[in-house]
């Protein structure tokens, strides 16, 4: 059977087993969704199963960070011992258990979730890294906010981060996608340091960073925080990202005002 037969077959399968759980569907795509807001995006390459593994983007609002590895780890395994077979089902069936084991406290409704950030104020730590806070963007419920810091060092850029993340609200995030750019000297050589990190939002944290770059930005840190509302947005979210990315370094002097 050739890999595109095994393909069909497989999602013939996997909507008569989890018609409840599987929101939509090709030949090349596959979503699901769980109980508590949590989401698998999964692509399916030509050569799968026989060569690629399936790559997919996972979701979850009310999961930590360690819960999200997790389930990254699990699924990396699985495929690992079913290597060359489809193993689709496997990961639905490990995602369904984990989800199951999770505490049954009631989240937040995802539309209350642009109402509720639409003021964001740090409280629980000591802002003393003067962090700037853009304006709350929504789209089709989800909701996206920019914070900027001038930091000069990585310890910096983590006290901002741990600043940041003592908010409950901006904790609890889908995603916190962060890219920064600083440079120091040693001996007089001046060293210029950069990295970015998406959160689970695979590819926007490297797009922010080459923005900063082509902005000149140095010196700072911008993390966009993301509030998923449970309508998946396509490449909009990645330009969502970028323009508030830009605004706030344009509001702050960083590049010339578009």
């Amino acid at each position: 059977m050739s890999d595109q037969e095994q393909r069909l077959t497989e999602i013939e399968s996997l909507a008569a087993i989890f018609p409840d759980l599987l929101e939509d569907s090709s030949e090349k795509q596959l979503i699901f969704r769980f109980q508590k807001n949590i989401s698998i995006d999964i692509l399916l390459p030509d050569d799968y199963p026989s060569i690629s593994p399936p790559t997919f983007v996972l979701s979850g609002p009310y999961l930590s960070r360690d819960q999200k590895e997790m389930i990254h780890n699990n699924l990396n395994e699985i495929y690992v011992e079913n290597m060359g077979f489809p193993v689709i089902f496997n990961w639905i069936s490990a995602i369904q258990d984990f989800v199951q084991d999770l505490p049954q406290n009631k989240p937040k409704v995802a539309e209350d979730v642009a109402d509720d950030v639409a003021r964001v104020s740090v409280e629980e730590e000591v802002d003393d890294m003067n962090i700037q806070h853009g304006e709350v963007f929504t789209d089709r419920k989800s909701a996206f906010q920019a914070h900027l810091a001038v930091v000069r060092s990585k310890e910096e850029v983590d006290r901002v981060m741990r600043i940041l993340k003592s908010n409950s609200k901006i904790c609890r995030a889908t995603h916190n996608i962060l890219a920064y750019r600083f440079t120091t000297e040693n001996n007089g050589k001046s060293i210029h340091h950069h990295d970015c990190e998406d959160d689970g939002e695979h590819g926007a944290s490297s797009k922010m960073l080459e923005l900063m770059d082509r902005m000149k930005a140095n010196n700072v840190m911008v993390v966009v925080t993301r509030w998923y509302g449970g309508i998946h947005l396509g490449p909009d979210r990645f330009r969502h990202i970028n323009n508030l990315t830009r605004q706030i370094l344009s509001d702050n002097n960083y590049g010339a005002k578009k």
